[in-house]
């Protein structure tokens, strides 16, 4: 079926809609997965075989532009990688397409499936080589286990993620932003989530308390977050695994992120993988959650400034992962001689 399904989008690529965007890249519209989520593959141009990345959500349900206020996330992404020779490809979350299909979610359905998805068609796609995965928030968060126990993923971008688990993560966040809201004389943050709620919904238990599994479950759902979803992404255990995802990592963060905080996660990512000679850490003194720089006069809502993603950012990701896709051709060059009789240094005189 994903075979299938991923020959049908590369058809959905060759043959369906295009837009010219710049003199740099070209986008395709195309389609991903078995709920055909919409989305753009955007090619370079005068690049053979580019790289290309693979965008991973946040929480909520983004469109394909992972567009909210005045921002563009994973547009100004997929266009700046492209001028500097990076393929990617972008899609609607499955429950930002198909509303009604939320109610049962977990992190799997959320997100996960359909970035396996979008890697077969990656993988698939005769243009295209070296697929690397750039998450999120959330989608920094899952990244590692989407390539846990795959051989097809070139590395790791970690955009303000986090290898701790849920629950620790909001429960900081809310600390964290009760502590700065009381030093400023602001209100609360209205994305902050009380931790007795939180405790509350994760452990009722469904079998034994169906109404009160149901009421919780309805307040889950309004925070965006059903039980089902909050127990499958609390239950990913990214320390455990991280042995066995040995491909490169960058963990990129704002140092100004008042939702994934750098103090606990940024950290978290520098003490799980301070022994990796292939992971590469950068903090940006300045730039908020969105990779963009952070306007004191919005206070905590800084998704509702009308800016863009930081160039440097996009240029650190890019010449991370032309480097990552060099060394990774090398390695396959060298392999295929060394595999090939014919074309080893004995054989050059015959």
């Amino acid at each position: 079926m994903i075979k299938r399904f991923a020959a049908l989008c590369l058809m959905l690529v060759i043959g369906g809609a295009q837009t010219v965007s710049a003199t740099d890249f070209t986008e395709y519209s195309i389609a991903i997965g078995s709920y055909e989520l919409y989305g753009r593959l955007t090619m370079p141009y005068g690049v053979h075989n580019p790289p290309v990345a693979i965008l991973i959500h946040g929480s909520g349900q983004g469109n394909f532009d992972s567009g909210f206020g005045g921002m563009a996330l994973f547009r100004d992404i997929a266009h700046g990688l492209a001028e500097h020779g990076i393929a990617s490809i972008r899609f609607n979350k499955r429950y930002r397409q198909h509303p009604p299909l939320s109610s049962n979610a977990t992190i799997q359905t959320e997100t996960m499936d359909d970035v396996v998805y979008a890697i077969d068609f990656a993988a698939g796609h005769q243009r295209l080589r070296s697929v690397f995965l750039v998450g999120f928030s959330q989608g920094g968060i899952v990244a590692p286990h989407i390539a846990y126990g795959r051989d097809d993923i070139s590395g790791i971008i970690s955009l303000a993620g986090s290898p701790r688990g849920f629950f620790d993560i909001v429960v900081s966040q809310d600390a964290h932003l009760r502590h700065r809201a009381a030093n400023l004389g602001a209100p609360i943050p209205r994305f902050v989530q009380v931790d007795w709620l939180l405790r509350q919904v994760m452990n009722v238990d469904e079998q034994a308390l169906p109404l009160a599994f149901d009421t919780f479950n309805n307040i889950a759902v309004t925070l965006g977050f059903p039980i089902p979803f909050m127990r499958s992404i609390n239950a990913l255990d990214t320390p455990a695994i991280i042995d066995d995802v040995e491909i490169p990592f960058l963990i990129l963060q704002g140092e100004e992120d008042l939702q994934i905080i750098a103090a606990y996660d940024f950290v978290a990512w520098q003490n799980l993988l301070h022994n990796r000679d292939n992971a590469t850490f950068i903090l940006y003194p300045g730039l908020n959650h969105f990779f963009a720089p952070h306007m004191p006069q919005l206070g905590f809502d800084q998704a509702r400034a009308r800016a863009n993603v930081d160039g440097q950012v996009i240029t650190d990701m890019a010449n991370w992962i032309n480097k990552v896709a060099a060394a990774e051709f090398a390695i396959k060059d060298a392999n295929r001689i060394q595999s090939n009789p014919i074309m080893r240094p004995e054989h050059l005189d015959n």
